[in-house]
């Protein structure tokens, strides 16, 4: 029989207490360690960070850099094992972050690398791009070879001069919310709408934002930084003189169509007859087979955007096709297919033609 005497009992207490211990401080080590997974992108912009743990992720706080007590403001999505923390403002390129518990100890770290530069930051063109423009102009647009930046207004680099007085003049619309892109590329600025309506209070106030018969230069300065934060190579201008008010409606029937050869690459063309709005005329306007199917090219804006080139991506097949308009398509002072923009007021009420339809025409390509 086995006989244990007293004196040993002490000893296998403390055994037990010790291998109890261990057991319990490798369980905190291991619940207390954070392992980074990825750095999350969309758009080419850090804008979260998985990883996995054990530990209540409630604990987990990210902070900038490993000393500093400043946090970063986000959220943590838990699924399948795995945690995502979103910031509200997407991490900075070239700065360290730590993942902390709570505020103190130091779990893990990770660095959002810099981003690869760009080249120069450059105004590939301002639309429209001829030098006589209505009184009545509504948009102006402005295109960029790099994405720009985000901070402060588009308004604070844009001087606009009336040359015909030598005085500063702001006839753009200053909005909270600017019209850029999805890139951020193309910023959309409108003469105020109120001041071209010519039954408006702010009309009838303040008057046209541009006057028939002076000329004025749009000027950028070249302190505006893309979003990789480089200056624009140079400063930009564009001078433009001020002719009659339009208030035409665009029309169909007067465009003109080179109709390409059947069984070619050959490019059509639309003359407009007068010039349109830039981006308006390749988004509103496609071509389609005499099966519906929609003919898939390139559209390229000519002579001052009164001409469209299409280049189909492949050889014209169906001899017979057609060419289908929204009637949103505006000429350079907004009047569309459909109404002109000073559109007047009956029994004081606006008409209401704002309704989208879609104008086709049919023709026959060449033998």
């Amino acid at each position: 029989m086995d006989v244990k005497y007293y004196y040993s009992i002490p000893k296998e207490i403390k055994f037990y207490l010790v291998f109890f211990c261990l057991i319990l401080i490798t369980a905190c080590w291991r619940g207390d360690t954070v392992t980074i997974e990825q750095v999350d992108y969309e758009d080419e912009r850090a804008v979260g960070v998985t990883f996995t743990t054990e530990m209540d992720v409630e604990k987990v706080r990210v902070f900038v850099g490993e000393e500093s007590q400043t946090s970063v403001i986000g959220v943590i999505v838990s699924q399948e094992g795995k945690h995502s923390f979103s910031p509200v403002i997407p991490f900075t390129a070239g700065q360290t972050y730590t993942l902390r518990k709570k505020n103190t100890e130091v779990l893990a770290s990770f660095t959002i690398p810099e981003r690869k530069r760009a080249g120069d930051a450059e105004l590939l063109a301002i639309y429209p791009k001829l030098d006589t423009v209505p009184e009545n102009l509504l948009k102006m647009y402005f295109e960029f070879v790099q994405p720009m930046q985000e901070v402060g207004n588009a308004l604070d680099f844009i001087k606009v001069t009336n040359e015909t007085d030598s005085s500063e003049t702001q006839p753009f619309l200053r909005l909270e919310s600017e019209l850029w892109n999805k890139e951020r590329t193309v910023l959309t600025l409108w003469l105020d709408p109120g001041r071209i309506k010519t039954d408006l209070i702010p009309n009838r106030e303040m008057g046209l934002p541009l006057t028939s018969g002076n000329t004025y230069t749009v000027s950028i300065d070249s302190s505006w930084k893309s979003i990789e934060g480089i200056p624009l190579k140079k400063g930009y201008s564009k001078q433009f003189y001020v002719g009659p008010r339009d208030d035409k409606q665009p029309n169909m029937r007067k465009w003109r169509l080179r109709m390409p050869a059947e069984d070619s690459l050959q490019s059509l063309y639309v003359d407009f007859k007068e010039p349109m709005d830039a981006f308006l005329s390749r988004e509103t306007i496609r071509f389609y087979e005499a099966d519906d199917t929609e003919i898939k090219g390139q559209f390229e804006l000519l002579k001052n955007e009164s001409v469209l080139k299409f280049v189909p991506d492949r050889k014209w097949q169906s001899p017979e096709i057609e060419i289908r308009v929204e009637s949103r398509l505006e000429d350079l002072a907004g009047n569309n297919l459909e109404r002109r923009f000073d559109t007047p007021i009956l029994d004081g009420k606006f008409r209401d033609t704002d309704t989208t339809k879609v104008r086709s025409l049919k023709f026959r390509l060449q033998q």
